[in-house]
């Protein structure tokens, strides 16, 4: 409301002053039209967030080469109307993005005008300004649309802004000093400004290109895990909640944001390896015999292979092979003891212990919370690090963990679907 308030203000006053200034209003008509056709051609980033997006437009481009081109009152009235005319989407959304860039290009442009107004961005002398502006428009932007999704998905700003922009930021630079190019175009020969569709072009497509291939990768891996846990009723979702007790353990034990990302994955696709288990065996309803728990026991280590393929998985699959190690080295499959075992699966192992303690299965019911943390602390310093017990039992007094949220999957389990 804040962001929105502040915006409604800042178009009001600048739109009076534009009023009195309607020599640019072509050319300002002509950008806007150009941003919001820009607005149609977006990259929604990754998040590993379902329901909340995170989108990249081509429009920063038209935004920056605006700021650069027009005094402060135009550039903010052309980002604000090619946002509005350009962007799809619910009517709430549409007036936080038409927020958050009104403030945007409000702040960019003031700074830009710091420069003086002998500045021009086809100027050396002007470079610093350039890049302050430039610089000014990205984290601001970049850093209200994380916190607003940080706020959406309960998660830190900086660890949503990080998620976002690891792999992508170099193509959202290049985005946005095209707009610079745009400006230096248009500053020395109008027509030329068509010559930055190329580049533009081309850092859009790799752009999205990067961003599909995670996603999917992604995607794909989270819906296997999925359908492995729905082949039994009782621990559908179990993949989700583990990766997110895990990171939330992992955030309250102080790790980077970039480090309880990495746990949140390893935890979300932990059991992923039993898709190597016979049927028999993983929904047996009552206790494995030798056989069968020996059969159980190389889930660790087939769905640690599995995701050492891929580069983006490379640290998870350290955890996921290490999840079922114990602190005193009676754990398998590498009887690993202590600090021995990777941190990442020790955090996933207590989560893991505290969601199967906790949710229904078909040789008994869920334990009540008290009991699966009596059980937590009787382990600590056998069969968990005492310290990461710790920490979670600290957690759980101050998030609600242990009541399972719904699975965002376009399947239901047969019993749900009939209801």
């Amino acid at each position: 409301m804040l962001v929105v308030t502040s915006a409604l203000t800042i178009v009001v006053t600048n739109s009076v002053a534009a009023a009195q200034d309607l020599r640019l209003a072509s050319p300002a008509l002509l950008f806007a039209v150009a941003g919001a056709i820009a607005q149609r051609f977006y990259v929604t980033l990754p998040t590993t967030r379902p329901g909340n997006p995170y989108t990249m437009t081509v429009g920063a481009s038209i935004g920056i080469a605006a700021i650069l081109l027009f005094p402060v009152h135009w550039a903010v009235i052309i980002v604000t109307v090619a946002l509005l005319v350009g962007r799809k989407g619910v009517w709430f959304k549409r007036l936080f993005n038409a927020g958050h860039i009104t403030l945007t290009a409000f702040l960019a442009g003031y700074v830009w005008s710091l420069a003086g107004p002998g500045a021009a961005p086809s100027v050396v002398g002007s470079a610093p300004w350039v890049l302050g502006t430039v610089l000014v428009y990205a984290v601001l932007s970049s850093v209200l649309v994380s916190a607003m999704v940080a706020l959406a998905s309960g998660l830190p700003v900086r660890l949503t802004w990080w998620r976002a922009h690891r792999h992508t930021w170099p193509a959202i630079l290049g985005m946005l000093f095209t707009g610079v190019l745009v400006a230096v175009l248009w500053s020395t020969s109008a027509w030329t400004i068509a010559l930055a569709a190329i580049p533009l072009t081309a850092i859009y497509y790799t752009l999205r290109n990067t961003v599909s291939l995670e996603t999917q990768t992604v995607d794909a891996l989270f819906n296997l895990a999925d359908i492995l846990d729905a082949r039994d009723s009782y621990t559908h979702g179990h993949s989700l909640r583990v990766g997110q007790y895990a990171e939330k353990l992992a955030l309250a034990t102080r790790l980077s944001g970039d480090d309880a990302h990495v746990i949140f994955l390893a935890g979300r696709l932990h059991d992923i390896g039993k898709c190597a288990i016979k049927n028999e065996v993983l929904l047996k309803p009552g206790a494995l015999n030798d056989e069968e728990f020996e059969h159980m026991c190389i889930h660790p280590e087939v769905g640690s292979s599995m995701l050492a393929s891929f580069s983006l998985f490379s640290e998870c699959a350290r955890y996921v092979r290490g999840h079922h190690e114990r602190w005193d080295g009676r754990g398998y499959p590498d009887k690993l003891q202590g600090e021995n075992i990777p941190l990442g699966a020790r955090i996933i192992a207590v989560a893991d212990a505290f969601d199967a303690m906790t949710t229904t299965r078909p040789y008994r019911k869920a334990l009540p919370i008290a009991e699966a943390r009596r059980r937590l602390q009787e382990g600590a310093g056998s069969q968990w690090d005492a310290r990461i017990v710790t920490a979670f039992l600290r957690l759980l007094e101050t998030t609600p963990l242990g009541h399972p949220e719904p699975l965002p999957l376009s399947f239901q389990p047969a019993e749900q679907q009939a209801a």
